[in-house]
């Protein structure tokens, strides 16, 4: 039975191994490189954060020539990405990624951020629109695997293909079953690492046709239902070990305290075995929106109302201005980094109705 991979921003971290003298963070033993920040573990002890060598940023930060976050140097980052006085990596493509995916009918767009604590975007989304059809996939990269960072782009590119190819029944499962076949494919593949610490990623799938919600999951991304008015729903169940325990019957604070809560039990890689997909619809009875979302966001608002107000918050004050689908996923980013930006940030809106 192979080990249940940790996600990265779970409390249930690799006991053993390096621990970062930047940021503090435990890392895997004989790590070159900090998982949470970055920073260099041999050679040179990096810097701690201070006033001089800030470890934050916003996502606004990241255009154009800029200080590292790393060594403090100012407009050091060049144009690949890397300081030209310490080394270290500071952007990448993926670091920050906005999709404007708005349709006559169907409003949509999605945000996909590296978050303030990661040294790069393990998080992937998928998001195209057509005329009362909609689809997005979002797929977070498992941190303790190898290359999680190619196994969520395969996936969502793979699953977002069949879904825009294929509009037959069960089409949601055979996306996520070809994402989980392609993601499985990568151990044999490139990099022989792959071989011994398999990439691996969550994933999680939604269709709009014709006003019904089709939704499927492997993992613990969410994808929630929030009407303009009335009770908001979460579309998805966690495949982790804290919804395991509480459905046993802990007590829910007492599981969601436990180093294991964010441990999760589904996910798509070599070492998966067969994946199941859940799979569930929804044909909503009113406007709203539909909001797919890795765990960077729906950690910071783990309850069903207060994700659903806090959306509702965001939307009321992306409405009056231009692109308003694109200032909502924005502004929830936003909120995430403000949070903490502990992991990377994935959320992706569609409204449907009215």
């Amino acid at each position: 039975m192979p080990a249940t991979p940790v996600p990265e921003s779970g409390p249930a971290a690799i006991e053993s191994g390096s621990v970062c003298p930047a940021c503090g963070e435990h890392g895997t033993e004989g790590a070159a490189y900090c998982e949470g920040c970055g920073a260099r573990l041999t050679g040179p002890t990096p810097e701690p954060a201070n006033a001089e060598n800030p470890q934050t940023e916003t996502a606004a930060d990241r255009g154009g020539a800029r200080s590292c976050p790393s060594c403090g140097a100012a407009g050091a980052v060049g144009g690949d990405g890397y300081c030209i006085e310490c080394g270290m990596l500071a952007t990448r493509e993926r670091d920050h990624i906005e999709i404007d995916a708005s349709t006559p009918g169907l409003p949509a767009a999605a945000v996909t951020d590296r978050g303030l604590r990661h040294h790069r975007n393990e998080d992937a989304v998928w998001l195209v629109t057509r005329p009362r059809c909609g689809d997005v996939v979002v797929a977070d990269g498992v941190s303790s695997s190898f290359d999680p960072d190619v196994a969520s782009a395969l996936a969502v590119e793979t699953a977002g293909t069949i879904l825009g190819q294929d509009t037959g029944p069960d089409v949601v499962t055979r996306a996520i079953a070809a994402a989980a076949a392609a993601v499985a494919a990568l151990a044999s593949e490139g990099d022989p690492r792959r071989r011994t610490s398999n990439p691996a990623c969550t994933i999680v799938a939604a269709t709009v046709r014709d006003g019904v919600i089709t939704c499927g999951w492997a993992g613990d991304s969410r994808a929630y239902w929030v009407p303009d008015s009335g009770e908001a729903a979460q579309l998805t169940t966690d495949d982790s070990w804290v919804t395991a325990a509480i459905r046993q019957g802990t007590d829910p604070a007492a599981a969601w305290a436990d180093r294991r809560a964010h441990a999760i039990t589904a996910w798509l890689g070599a070492d998966a075995g067969t994946v199941d997909p859940h799979v569930t619809s929804l044909t909503p009875a009113g406007p709203g929106l539909l909001v797919v979302c890795s765990d960077g966001l729906w950690n910071y608002l783990t309850g069903l109302a207060e994700f659903a107000a806090a959306v509702r918050e965001h939307a009321g004050r992306a409405a009056g201005g231009p692109a308003p689908m694109l200032a909502l996923t924005r502004s929830l980013t936003e909120y995430a980094v403000a949070s903490g930006g502990q992991d990377n940030i994935t959320v992706a809106a569609l409204r449907l109705g009215g």
